[in-house]
C-alpha cells in the first residue's frame, strides 16, 4: 500500500540492508571517504576574519612602500585582458541514442514515416490517456 519512499517500512528495511545486508560495504567506504575528506578539512588552518586580513595587507602595503593604487591591484587580479570563452547552454542537448546514430553516420533522429488518417504525417506521441496505470 505504501510506495512513497518516505514510507516507515521501507525506510527501516532500507537502513536494515545498509547496516547488515547487502550494501553494508559499499555504505562503509562512503563513510570511510566522508570521514577522510571532514578530517582533512578540520586540520586546515581555520581562516582569519576579513578584519584581521585587510590590516595585514595595509601593513604589508606600508612595509614595501607600495604606491599603487586601487584600480591597479584591481587590473593585476584578472591579468588577461581577454574575456574567457562563454560555453552556451541554450538549445537542445543531443540524447546519447542520437550521439550513437550521429556516430554511425546516420540522421541524429530517424525522419517519420507513419501516416495519419488525414495523409498527414503520424505524430510521435498518441494522444488520449496514458497506457500505464499506476
Amino acid at each position: 500500500m505504501a510506495k512513497s519512499t518516505r514510507s516507515k517500512v521501507k525506510r527501516s528495511f532500507r537502513a536494515k540492508k545498509r547496516e547488515e545486508g547487502i550494501y553494508a560495504a559499499t555504505e562503509a567506504a562512503r563513510l570511510n571517504r566522508l570521514h577522510a575528506k571532514l578530517s582533512a578539512v578540520a586540520t586546515t588552518d581555520i581562516p582569519q576574519d576579513d578584519d584581521e586580513r585587510a590590516m595585514e595587507d595595509e601593513e604589508a602595503m606600508r612595509a614595501e612602500g607600495a604606491s599603487e593604487s586601487a584600480t591597479d591591484s584591481m587590473q593585476v587580479d584578472g591579468e588577461s585582458s581577454q574575456k574567457p570563452e562563454r560555453i552556451s547552454t541554450h538549445g537542445p542537448r543531443n540524447s546519447r541514442r542520437e550521439e550513437w546514430r550521429k556516430s554511425k553516420g546516420l540522421t541524429p533522429k530517424p525522419a517519420p514515416t507513419g501516416m495519419n488518417r488525414q495523409g498527414g504525417i503520424a505524430a510521435r506521441r498518441k494522444a488520449g490517456r496514458s497506457k500505464r496505470r499506476r
